[in-house]
C-alpha cells in the first residue's frame, strides 16, 4: 500500500503499481478498506505496518488504499472524514462499515472479513 499525491495506488503480488482511481477500485467486486490519515505522523508509520500484515494475510483478496487526507480535500468532504485514522470498507461501491482511531491487526482483519 502506497500514497501518492492526487491518485490511488495498490502495490500487487509482484509490486507492480497499478494505477485506477478510488472509484474504480471501491467498486470492485472484492472488499477495499480505505485508511483516511495524515502522511507524515506517527499514525502513517503504524498504518504501513498494519498494511503489510493484512497483505501477507489476504494477498490479492482485498485492495488496501491510504488517502492522504490533507492532499485530497475532495474525498474527505465527500466522505464526511472528521477523524483520522478513519477506516471505511467497501465492497462494490457500498460502503460496508467505518470505524475511526487506531485499529490492530486483529480489529482490522475483522472488518475485512465482514466483507468476504
Amino acid at each position: 500500500m502506497k500514497t501518492i499525491r492526487g491518485d490511488y495506488c495498490y502495490i500487487g503480488k509482484q509490486n507492480n503499481i497499478i494505477m485506477k482511481t478510488f472509484e474504480d477500485r471501491i467498486k470492485e467486486g472484492i472488499p477495499s478498506l480505505v485508511v483516511f490519515m495524515h502522511a507524515g505522523t506517527q499514525d502513517a508509520v503504524e498504518i504501513k505496518y498494519l498494511a503489510e500484515g493484512l497483505r501477507k494475510k489476504y494477498g490479492d483478496r482485498i485492495n488496501l488504499m491510504r488517502v492522504d487526507a490533507s492532499y485530497d480535500h475532495r474525498l474527505k468532504k465527500q466522505y464526511d472524514i472528521l477523524k483520522y485514522p478513519t477506516w471505511i470498507l467497501f465492497k462494490k461501491g457500498e460502503e460496508l462499515m467505518r470505524e475511526t482511531g487506531h485499529k490492530t491487526l486483529t480489529e482490522l482483519s475483522e472488518m475485512v472479513e465482514r466483507g468476504m
